[in-house]
């Protein structure tokens, strides 16, 4: 009993191995050809348009699914912090005020969702929340401060007397 099975296998297993290198070819033309494949499935019309003597298939191709904002629930981490102001002045920062230090021109941004912190290294573009200060307003990190200033971060802000009127305050900033 056991022979008759060695032998089926033995010719399944030939058989296979003709096979194989046609599945091979058929699968490597899809992945490089899959106009091909797509080109099969458009329906052609006994009457196409025919201009200057070009041939135009016109078909409506499936839309591109659009996905949902999704909000940001839960965040990774929370940490209690110093949270301070700061404006694009030279006295508050560097000889290119508007420029932080990931490159982005706050000044042409115009945008008051800017931070600058050095709390854990926090890569740039690492979004972060005030809940206590802004609710649910999120800010993006783009700058870093002095090296001496480890947990605090500074809000960039348009106006240097709402700057100084923010002054410090010590709070909960959620790390999304």
């Amino acid at each position: 009993m056991h022979k008759k099975y060695h032998k089926l296998l033995k010719k399944i297993d030939q058989k296979l191995k003709k096979l194989l290198p046609i599945f091979m070819l058929f699968f490597i033309l899809n992945l490089c050809f899959p106009h091909i494949t797509i080109a099969q499935q458009i329906e052609v019309n006994a009457q196409l348009p025919i201009d200057a003597g070009r041939v135009e298939v016109i078909k409506k191709l499936p839309r591109t699914p659009t996905f949902p904002e999704i909000k940001i629930k839960e965040p990774r981490w929370t940490v209690n912090i110093s949270v301070s102001a700061y404006n694009s002045n030279p006295a508050q920062t560097d000889n290119t005020p508007c420029i932080t230090a990931s490159g982005l021109n706050v000044c042409e941004r115009n945008k008051e969702d800017i931070i600058a912190t050095n709390l854990w290294g926090l890569p740039f573009g690492t979004k972060v929340r005030f809940p206590e200060l802004s609710g649910d307003k999120i800010y993006t990190v783009h700058d870093r401060m002095n090296k001496r200033y480890w947990r605090t971060a500074d809000i960039w802000m348009k106006d240097y007397s709402e700057a100084r009127q923010f002054g410090r305050k010590y709070t909960v900033m959620e790390i999304l």
